[in-house]
């Protein structure tokens, strides 16, 4: 039976960098996330980079800017499962779309129904920061991160991010382990690889 594990939490909590410690060492498992369908072969001329997508989702309202991510979510979920490998890592998975969206005026009918519709995960290990620490950690912001504002930086960020963060509340998973992203990036993998070892 496939396990399925998301990694999950806001912007600037350290998931890409949890993630990718994680592919070291389960290197048979499959990773999983919402920009697969744009690295499809078949689909590279749709946009040439994350930038280029960032700026299209941008103009679209918050339906179908939702609907828009889920359709790309649910391709990388359902490649994930006709894959061979025993063990799937979601990478954000819907939790942070979802918070986003209805921080943005999404529908809420619509959310429920698209939540209700994916995968509950075997175990979700939810990355939790300070969102200052997360802003500070941030190389660079995204219009998207900033809640779509031309004025990206990171008050924006931070202001957008707290409005995620309530709505994150009402859709955390009760199933969900909380590992604090203030400590070292090593003893987060550690944290998370115990808690994956463990299914």
């Amino acid at each position: 039976m496939k396990k399925l594990i998301a990694i999950t939490g806001l912007d600037g909590t350290g998931k890409s960098t949890l993630l990718k410690r994680l592919k070291e060492v389960y290197s048979e498992a499959y990773f999983a996330t919402i920009w697969d369908l744009f690295a499809a072969s078949e689909n590279t001329s749709l946009f040439q980079s994350k930038e280029a997508i960032d700026k299209y989702i941008c103009t679209l309202t918050p339906n179908s800017r939702l609907l828009f991510l889920m359709h790309a979510l649910r391709f990388s979920t359902d490649k994930a499962l006709e894959s061979e490998a025993s063990v799937i890592i979601l990478d954000g998975y819907l939790y942070k779309y979802l918070a986003s969206e209805l921080a943005l005026g999404a529908d809420r009918t619509l959310a429920k129904a698209l939540y209700n519709s994916f995968p509950t995960p075997d175990l979700t290990i939810e990355l939790k920061t300070n969102i200052a620490t997360a802003a500070d950690r941030k190389q660079k912001y995204s219009h998207y991160e900033c809640g779509i504002t031309n004025r990206k930086g990171r008050e924006a960020f931070i202001n957008f991010q707290n409005r995620m963060a309530t709505e994150w509340q009402r859709w955390r998973p009760e199933k969900c382990t909380i590992i604090n992203a203030n400590t070292s990036p090593e003893s987060v993998f550690k944290q998370a690889k115990s808690l994956i070892d463990a299914l």
